[in-house]
């Protein structure tokens, strides 16, 4: 028989973390699940250490070369078989309550929400804090996504039907891509208990992000003029200051100049925690908590 929840662990070269993400799903108090994890072509030790977790309930695939975290997670939830999937990304952990607690959120859900996200730890340079997802409506969500998805979001396996699998052509935004497709049918749910923590690390390539955003930005820009001209504008801004504040990271002068002109030119009147990101990456600091949240 099936169990209820499929938890999908998609995975490269992070055998230093793999280990307490898997026993983090596996030691829930809800005990009914099964843990996929995908290893996506890694070279490292990671494989041998998922092989030595002696519990039934743990599968691994694995990739002959890397093919991305959309393709990684995509393979986990083809091979899955519960009535839910959950995401949970390899640096990442959940606390014990965490599936119970969202199992628990659907039952007095309206027929319409079949996901559910939570609040969760951020951990970052050892430091702690609490964040409570604020964009939850889909107008809201085009400007950014803080929900966490690839660690707290639980949904009914019934929805990829409809909304489809992971967009593999994008190197970053892959979930945050989904969600969207998914609330254009139905709506999300939040737990605000924290019930996972988040474990913030050196991000990826300021390229990757620049051909992510081209692509997003292309299939979303006909489709935000229904929220107006302005909104629009600066839905896409935000877009291309995030791919500057990536370009501030590696010190490139040329390319923030160029994504901070052309985030200006559509949408001048950025406010100062979105001119934060660029700022924060260039001096390796971080200043942004002065300001508030960026939705």
């Amino acid at each position: 028989m099936p169990p209820t929840v499929s938890v999908i662990i998609p995975a490269y070269n992070r055998s230093s973390t793999i280990a307490r993400s898997v026993q983090s799903a596996l030691t829930q108090t809800f005990q009914d699940l099964e843990v996929i994890v995908v290893d996506d072509g890694s070279s490292d030790a990671m494989r041998d250490i998922v092989q030595t977790i002696p519990d039934e309930r743990l599968r691994l695939i694995y990739h002959a070369t890397n093919l991305g975290a959309a393709a990684a997670r995509n393979t986990g939830m083809k091979a899955s078989q519960a009535k839910y999937i959950a995401w949970l990304d390899s640096d990442d952990e959940w606390l014990p309550e965490k599936l119970q607690t969202q199992l628990d959120a659907f039952q007095h859900a309206a027929p319409d929400v079949k996901a559910c996200y939570s609040a969760h730890e951020r951990v970052e340079q050892g430091r702690i804090r609490i964040h409570l997802p604020r964009q939850n409506d889909r107008k809201k969500l085009f400007l950014g996504c803080d929900l966490g998805p690839g660690t707290t979001l639980l949904f009914e396996r019934t929805v990829l039907d409809e909304v489809g699998y992971l967009d593999e052509s994008l190197g970053r935004y892959e979930d945050w891509d989904w969600l969207l497709r998914y609330c254009s049918r139905y709506r999300l749910i939040g737990v605000e208990r924290p019930l996972a923590r988040v474990y913030y690390t050196p991000r990826r390539s300021a390229h990757i992000l620049e051909a992510s955003a081209q692509i997003f930005v292309s299939k979303y820009s006909s489709e935000l003029r229904q929220y107006g001209w302005l909104y629009r504008r600066m839905a896409i801004s935000r877009r291309w200051m995030e791919v500057a504040s990536y370009y501030a990271q590696e010190h490139n002068l040329k390319m923030i100049i160029k994504y901070v002109a052309k985030a200006l030119f559509i949408y001048p009147f950025q406010r100062p925690d979105v001119w934060a990101w660029v700022i924060n990456n260039w001096l390796g600091i971080k200043i942004g908590s002065v300001f508030k949240g960026t939705n």
